[in-house]
């Protein structure tokens, strides 16, 4: 406890003394002329609202939002925010575990649930592209009739790219792996404005020894490193049948040898709780 508040008073002696030249009125009228006044705020509640997520970590609100519309905006937004040397931060569903929406030297956030489209779906190649704002449910519900599901479920109805972006599991992560295993392309602005793709525009490659493993780089790393704009996922095909059961056990370590045998087997399980 007490080295959580020696923390606390670090990050806000920090955040207090950052210089803030940037926050001026010609900052702030271009960022309007990317995405429009009706798209940007400075309203306390506003910037309250995207100051923290659902972590223990207490509220550093960003000094202005802006909601881009598209992977242009957004590259027009990071290289004004760069060349002003004003702090980017990433903002999804904000049902985050990390704190990593906090804007603990303030800056500009960037609230991309308004990028809620489904880009792509290929069900032939079991893959779909989806913009930031699509979350885990909404693509499940667009893929009911395909016999498709994307598997990965961390407990909230999240957003896919900042589950990439978080490195997101879940329980059924012991047969369909975690974000790790299921991200195969990625879009990314950069923070300078640059638009990467991570294994190449338009490529979802199952396997490939060319280059850098750049996708593996920037998932799980909490949007330090660019802003994700597009995520190109693995699909799954639905299991024609599933049971349930529950299973009580004399000792935690009866319930762990049983589940190290369980899968030693080769049992299909799709989810292991407690």
């Amino acid at each position: 406890m007490a080295l959580r508040r020696t923390l606390d008073c670090a990050v806000r002696s920090f955040s207090q003394g950052a210089a803030k030249n940037w926050l001026t009125d010609d900052f702030l009228d271009a960022l309007r002329t990317v995405v429009g006044s009706s798209n940007i705020s400075t309203a306390t509640a506003v910037r309250e609202q995207h100051g923290h997520d659902e972590s223990m970590h207490r509220c550093f609100p960003p000094d202005v939002v802006v909601w881009p519309q598209n992977v242009g905006q957004v590259s027009r937004l990071a290289t004004t925010c760069y060349s002003q040397g004003a702090p980017i931060i990433p903002f999804g569903t904000g049902t985050g575990l990390e704190g990593g929406v906090s804007a603990v030297q303030g800056g500009v956030c960037f609230n991309l649930t308004q990028m809620n489209q489904i880009s792509e779906l290929k069900t032939e190649d079991f893959t779909v592209a989806v913009e930031p704002g699509v979350t885990r449910k909404a693509l499940n519900s667009f893929l009911r009739d395909t016999g498709l599901w994307f598997p990965v479920d961390p407990g909230a109805d999240a957003s896919l790219c900042g589950m990439a972006a978080t490195g997101a599991s879940g329980t059924n992560a012991v047969r369909y792996g975690t974000m790790c295993q299921n991200v195969l392309n990625l879009q990314v602005v950069l923070p300078d404005g640059r638009v990467l793709h991570t294994a190449g525009q338009g490529r979802r490659p199952r396997k490939s020894a060319a280059g850098y493993h750049l996708t593996g780089l920037f998932v799980g790393s909490e949007g330090t490193l660019g802003l994700i704009t597009q995520a190109t996922l693995r699909l799954h095909g639905i299991p024609e049948a599933t049971m349930a059961a529950v299973c009580a056990f004399p000792s935690v370590q009866a319930a762990v040898d049983s589940t190290v045998q369980v899968l030693q087997a080769g049992i299909p399980i799709a989810r292991i709780g407690e």
